[in-house]
């Protein structure tokens, strides 16, 4: 078998585009990866403002051009705030759950051993047998649906749902997780990511990508306040009963004008039809939670005129606090306490 070509990608030795502030050095050795895995021509050291504590000193990000994440980062948050009350702008993440819907399973990354590789592509095989008995399931964490369908319905549905995601880069921001480290998490699915924005003519910029945690920063860390305070907010979300006023509680701590409810399927998102006739008043901003079935959501929230933000698992922390330890990016500095953690 030939060897595969390997690219040398190293965030050290990127500089910022803003003659004020430059990118800072990784002490991370340089990563080896397939030239197949090179998604946007940039890499730069990731980290997150406001929540540098949980930084991977190893970790960098694709990006379309050398920027540093905390100019990037403050570019996103100025283009949300300016589009509350005003102006469509869906904000969509995408991680492995979304990439394994509309990609399938990918060969594990040739970084892992290959007894690891035969090991998980032994799994996938299982994993692919139980999809097609049982269809597809995904959880947002345990016990929480983000998505299910037969088997024949994700051959339908991951086509249309692509289209869809590869949408709202037109109009919005796509928070695509394409970081990644020293240990392999989920950059199996590059190759793929590559293949989708080629197909649908997808060209990622500063302006309509961010990285997957940024969305998560924002909702989870000091710049929420400020989007939220005096403004309408719409949660769009299957949460009922005790589960629902606890988001509601939450999100009433940044001091809203109003928290309204539109009610979606827990597990088949992509089968709903929003009626927003029901809403009271018109909303300034829009908090969506929908699981991988999300994209089929956003052009019906379109005649909304307002920012809608996928914030997937910051409901789970909203609807219990305890949560925030689950997974990164959840607590900033401020707050944050390395012993309570529970994520790698």
């Amino acid at each position: 078998m030939p060897r595969e070509k390997q690219l040398v990608i190293s965030g050290m030795k990127n500089r910022s585009t803003s003659s004020s502030a430059s990118a800072p050095s990784s002490p991370a050795a340089e990563i080896l990866l397939p030239a197949a895995y090179r998604v946007l021509p940039a890499t730069v050291p990731f980290h997150v403002p406001g929540f540098e504590r949980q930084r991977n000193p190893a970790g960098v990000v694709f990006a379309p051009e050398p920027v540093d994440c905390r100019e990037w980062f403050e570019r996103f948050t100025t283009r949300v705030s300016n589009a509350i009350g005003s102006t469509y702008l869906p904000v969509c993440r995408m991680s492995d759950g979304e990439f394994l819907l509309l990609f399938g399973f990918q060969p594990p990354s040739v970084r892992l051993p290959m007894v690891r590789r035969v090991w998980i592509r032994y799994l996938q095989a299982r994993e692919m047998i139980r999809h097609r008995i049982g269809g597809f399931r995904a959880e947002t964490a345990p016990g929480v649906s983000s998505g299910a369908m037969s088997h024949a319905e994700r051959l339908t549905l991951a086509p249309v749902l692509a289209k869809q995601y590869a949408d709202i880069a037109d109009d919005g921001i796509l928070g695509l997780h394409l970081i990644y480290a020293t240990n392999p998490f989920q950059e199996q699915y590059f190759p793929a990511v590559r293949t989708w924005l080629a197909e649908h003519a997808v060209r990622l910029t500063l302006d309509n990508y961010v990285p997957f945690y940024f969305v998560y920063a924002l909702l989870r860390g000091p710049a929420f306040p400020s989007l939220i305070a005096g403004r309408r907010v719409l949660v769009v979300h299957s949460a009922m009963g005790d589960k629902r006023e606890a988001i509601t509680r939450s999100i009433n701590e940044a001091m809203p004008r109003s928290v309204e409810w539109l009610s979606i399927s827990a597990a088949r998102s992509f089968a709903n039809t929003l009626d927003l006739t029901r809403l009271h008043d018109r909303p300034d901003i829009c908090l969506l939670g929908a699981g991988v079935g999300k994209a089929h959501l956003f052009p019906q929230l379109r005649p909304l005129g307002i920012p809608c933000i996928d914030a997937g698992f910051a409901f789970e922390v909203w609807a219990d606090p305890e949560k925030q330890w689950d997974r990164p990016y959840m607590t900033p500095d401020i707050g944050f306490d390395a012993s309570r953690v529970r994520f790698g």
